[in-house]
């Protein structure tokens, strides 16, 4: 007994980096890393959910920060990702009576797809970019251990997935709901682990991590818009719903880095520059309470 306390007093816990979902807002998780490597703060384990578990792990298989960015640059501009046709998605710019009709005739139009498909975007080019990203690197080729979180829609519970391809446990943990496939696993029907655990603190302890460091984008509900239908106050309730329960899996962690991108669109991949150096200034801006925690271990 004796021995073994005196072996965890001296043995330095591991600090681990968990990494929430967001969409294109994630890339500024690569801004949060960078910092982290500037000041030697070497992370330990890696969690990620939905653009978290992409980052998190691209970043398990290569723990360089100027990796991941020029992995980005090159999938933006891949065919792969063109194929996606996220442009479907992006918001309308500009005001006026057209602009405002093409936008509500893009609605009505994506939703009649909705009832008939299983997703919006179909499996193949899907899977097509997952593998673009990751290759055939599996988790025991990482050099840090990872953690990616997806929703089983059969049984209701969160999915820490540790084994198996990195490209399917990543397209699995970022599958949006409706717009992307769900994925097949060991009789698992597998979404965005966002929807419940959008940032997998959880993931993070279960890796060994005894100090975590949560990389999130934005704490705060958006702008409600006009509450004037029922499916626009469905939403509504639907993003407050799962913002308390973000909150609620915040306090786990030891230090929460939150980086301002309200403005930037869930499909916005290609603002990267911009993306990442939100995530130094966050991460920048938040060096006391890091170093702090740090300090602890």
């Amino acid at each position: 007994m004796f021995a073994s306390n005196l072996l965890n007093i001296f043995r330095k816990p591991k600090v681990g980096i968990a990494l929430a979902g967001g969409s294109a807002k994630g890339l500024a998780h690569i801004g949060i890393l960078e910092v982290l490597e500037r000041e030697g703060l070497k992370i330990s384990t890696v969690a990620g959910t939905s653009i978290g578990a992409i980052v998190g792990g691209l970043y398990a298989l290569n723990p360089s920060a100027s990796f991941l960015y020029e992995k980005a640059r090159e999938l933006v501009n891949s065919e792969a990702y063109r194929d996606l046709h996220l442009d479907r998605f992006s918001r309308e710019e500009g005001g006026g009576w057209f602009a405002s009709l093409k936008k509500k005739v893009k609605e009505t139009a994506l939703l009649a797809e909705m009832f008939r498909k299983r997703s919006l975007i179909p499996q193949e080019p899907t899977e097509r970019v997952f593998k673009e990203i990751f290759g055939e690197a599996e988790f025991k080729d990482t050099k840090l251990p990872f953690a990616a979180v997806a929703l089983d829609l059969i049984t209701g519970k969160d999915v820490i997935i540790t084994e198996g391809p990195l490209w399917k446990a990543a397209m699995a943990s970022a599958a949006i709901p409706g717009v992307f496939p769900p994925v097949e696993w060991d009789g698992m029907l597998l979404v965005d682990g966002g929807v419940t655990a959008n940032v997998p603190i959880e993931a993070a302890f279960k890796l060994g991590s005894q100090r975590i460091i949560a990389s999130v984008l934005g704490k705060e509900p958006s702008k409600p818009g006009n509450l004037n239908s029922a499916i626009s106050i469905f939403l509504r309730v639907d993003e407050l719903a799962k913002l308390k329960l973000f909150r609620m899996l915040l306090e786990k962690a030891h230090c929460v880095v939150d980086i301002e991108t309200e403005d930037i669109h869930w499909t916005d991949f290609g603002r990267i520059e911009e993306c990442v150096e939100r995530g130094r200034r966050a991460a920048e801006k938040s060096l006391k309470k890091i170093r702090r925690m740090w300090s602890r271990i």
